[in-house]
């Protein structure tokens, strides 16, 4: 028994864009990421409820606030650039500039048991008393950046700086000196724990450090990133540090040039200055993205977070380390735990979360500028500042009273018409949806207006290409109402399917399916599973071409169709003569994107083959479109050329022979002569070239023997049909 080798099957994910209703549901947490909450939060669960109020106390209307610190009355303090002001904020909200120091940014603060405020600035690195809104010099460590300030449990200042990594410790009266000069170039962010141990992350090797009061350092993580922008530790003895990879801290300099400004243990912000317009976040690539001047162990060491752009790190008392959360696409600028939770901020949309464990993540909140660089927590009040532009928001402990949600756009590739919006809700369910359309990517004035639903989820927006909807949720009697998913159904124009190409192929070659066995009685060439396939909405599966066999008298043809609507496509071919003008059918409702026919059931002569195509098997009859194409003229041969052949003379015991040959249909191709059964040898006619449906030959043999001799003559058209003549001479 003959054994058949059995080929895999080509799955091709093209998703079946048949006209048939489509939905677009979003009702996962990554789904509602991309759109825009004012007001709302995310949850783990993913629902949408009501957010904390979140109330701006204070427009400083500088490019960004880059420290903050409180001090026991109340009192906030914000440090800004890129004009080296420091603003205060009483406990009641009214704020004014406190002082305008000679650098160019504040990017540390911090205020003893007193509550005299100190600043750390750049571009030169200074440490500032401000007492009785006077600001002078407490102490110069002759270094480019003041990054980081924080008192230690005897009241001593220790200042993180850069560009040398050193930490120095000042005493009250202003003397400081070199506290631990670290592996690092600039240490960005401090904080204090529990045993009085200083908690240090810096840049460019990304490590965490605990700092005994005896300057006795020990690495608690190596986080595999390059910078540790933030660290905090938690009442239980828990330390979390915000971890980010990218280019090195650039440091700040004149508004004109490009610079990076960071902040206190609470908080530090990466930026661009651009003197042509706002300050943007700067871009931090992937970690494989570090530049090759920097080693590759430095890139990767340690962590597990080699593939994220931001990290949130859980330092815990006995040294294990948890990557609680984790981001290709958000920078996270500060940490800050609250209330048995972490909260820590991005500068992705200026968005907080809030964090009660590596798999309960809520999105709490939006802000209205771009990034949110510091989060503080002031006796019962959470505060959060900003950048683009620099403002002092207040997170309250109530909800919003309303809030919006804003989805992405959806492309629905071509223009749509709209089922009927449904939509999951709970508590106060008091939710209104609206939606709008139009047909460029963007929402701009072009697009409709804002359309509510109505009670039976009708869609009145316009047909058009691209859809969005927006949510408006509305507090109920302390109850925030929760939206858990919206689908929208959506149908497609349909498009007219295309033949891009007719490949007719040499006579002689037969086109057969492929034979498939994938072991589970699957079959990807035949019909019906594609369209039980399509049904189902599954992964439309792609053919494999067709195998090419060598028959003699098969003519065949190959060709190529399109659908944007990725249609179930059927064919019906189509011939004629050339002389002829009426079509006739050659095969109809054919799957399949070949076809052979047997040359001998047609009469020689020269045709053309259309091939007609249509989306029926995926659209109502009603709604099913087509389209065709002529094939390149080929031709039907059958017929061998015919051949005379006659002798002309003897001379010399060498025979000279006149061959005349001619093809009714076709070119002839090749000519051959051979005597006595011998080797065939070529042979070429009178003009030196075959290259018409008739040729003349003259021909010479060589010397031959006395007696009776075969000379045998072949030529070939292009269908390779052979016309054959003999002669038989006799030399004397």
């Amino acid at each position: 028994m003959k054994k058949i080798r059995w080929v895999l099957p080509v799955l091709a994910a093209i998703p079946l864009f048949a006209v048939t209703p489509q939905f677009w549901e979003i009702r996962t947490y990554d789904d509602f990421r991309k759109g825009k909450l004012t007001n709302l939060s995310l949850t783990s669960d993913d629902e949408l409820i009501l957010a904390p109020r979140f109330d701006m106390v204070f427009n400083t209307e500088q490019t960004l606030i880059s420290s903050a610190v409180a001090d026991s009355k109340g009192n906030l303090y914000l440090g800004t650039g890129h004009d080296g002001k420091i603003y205060r904020v009483d406990a009641a909200g009214k704020g004014a500039m406190l002082v305008d120091l000679a650098e160019l940014d504040v990017l540390a603060l911090a205020v003893d048991s007193k509550d005299v405020l100190y600043a750390g600035t750049s571009p030169n690195g200074k440490v500032y008393k401000i007492e009785n809104g006077a600001a002078k010099e407490f102490f110069d460590p002759k270094t480019k950046y003041i990054w980081s300030l924080v008192f230690d449990k005897q009241g001593r200042l220790l200042v993180g700086t850069g560009d040398k990594g050193v930490i120095y410790r000042v005493t009250p009266d202003g003397k400081g000196s070199p506290f631990y000069d670290t592996d690092e170039t600039h240490i960005i962010s401090m904080a204090i724990d529990r045993d009085g141990n200083v908690i240090a992350g810096g840049d460019p090797k990304g490590y965490v450090y605990r700092i005994s009061p005896e300057a006795k350092a020990f690495v608690l993580y190596d986080s595999g990133m390059r910078e540790i922008h933030s660290v905090a530790v938690a009442p239980n003895g828990n330390i979390y540090a915000s971890a980010m990879t990218g280019e090195p801290v650039v440091p700040p300099a004149a508004p004109s040039t490009p610079a990076t400004t960071s902040g206190n243990q609470q908080s530090s912000v990466t930026v661009t200055v651009n003197a042509a317009g706002p300050q943007d976040i700067q871009v931090i690539e992937p970690l494989d993205s570090v530049s090759s001047d920097t080693p590759r162990s430095q890139t990767r060491r340690g962590g597990s977070d080699a593939n994220a752009q931001s990290a949130v790190l859980e330092i815990l008392p006995d040294g294990v380390v948890n990557t609680v959360w984790r981001s290709r696409d958000e920078m996270v600028f500060s940490v800050l735990p609250h209330d048995g939770k972490v909260l820590f901020s991005t500068g992705t949309k200026g968005r907080i979360y809030s964090l009660e464990g590596p798999k309960n993540s809520t999105l709490l909140l939006e802000s209205t500028e771009e990034q949110t660089t510091a989060l503080l927590e002031v006796g019962n009040r959470l505060y959060a500042t900003s950048a683009n532009i620099g403002k002092l928001f207040r997170i309250g402990d109530t909800f919003a009273t309303s809030g919006t949600y804003e989805s992405n756009v959806k492309d629905t590739d071509s223009v749509s018409s709209w089922g009927k919006l449904s939509w999951k809700s709970g508590g106060g369910d008091i939710i209104e949806i609206s939606t709008r359309t139009g047909n460029t990517g963007t929402p701009d004035k072009t697009w409709s207006d804002w359309q509510a639903i109505d009670a039976s989820g009708s869609i009145s927006s316009p047909k058009a290409r691209f859809i969005q909807w927006q949510a408006v949720l509305k507090f109920d009697r302390a109850r925030s109402p929760r939206l858990s998913s919206v689908k929208i159904p959506f149908l497609q124009q349909n498009f007219r399917p295309e033949i891009t190409n007719i490949d007719v192929l040499p006579p002689g070659v037969l086109l057969q399916k492929t034979p498939i066995n994938t072991g589970n009685n699957f079959n990807p060439n035949d019909p019906a599973t594609i369209r039980a396939n399509a049904r189902a909405g599954q992964v439309r599966i792609q053919p494999l071409a067709p195998r090419r066999i060598p028959q003699r008298g098969a003519q065949s043809f190959q060709w190529t169709a399109t659908d944007k609507n990725q249609d179930i496509l059927t064919y019906d071919i189509y011939y004629r003569a050339e002389n002829e003008r009426t079509w006739k059918l050659l095969k109809r409702d054919l799957d399949d994107n070949f076809y052979t026919i047997s040359s001998d059931t047609l009469p020689d002569g020269t045709y053309v083959v259309r091939i007609v195509t249509s989306d029926q098997p995926s659209n109502p009859p009603e709604l099913a479109a087509r389209g065709e194409m002529e094939s390149r003229p080929f031709i039907i041969d059958n017929t061998p050329p015919a051949v005379t052949i006659t002798l002309d003379r003897i001379e010399n015991r060498r025979a000279r022979v006149a061959i005349e040959a001619a093809d009714q249909t076709s070119t002839l191709t090749q000519a051959e002569v051979a005597i006595d059964t011998g080797d065939w040898r070529p042979v070429f006619p009178k003009d030196g070239i075959i290259d018409s449906k008739s040729e003349s030959f003259n021909y010479l043999s060589g010397e031959l023997t006395p007696g009776e001799h075969v000379i045998a003559f072949r030529i070939y058209d292009q269908n390779d049909n052979a016309g054959m003549g003999k002669l038989v001479v006799r030399i004397p």
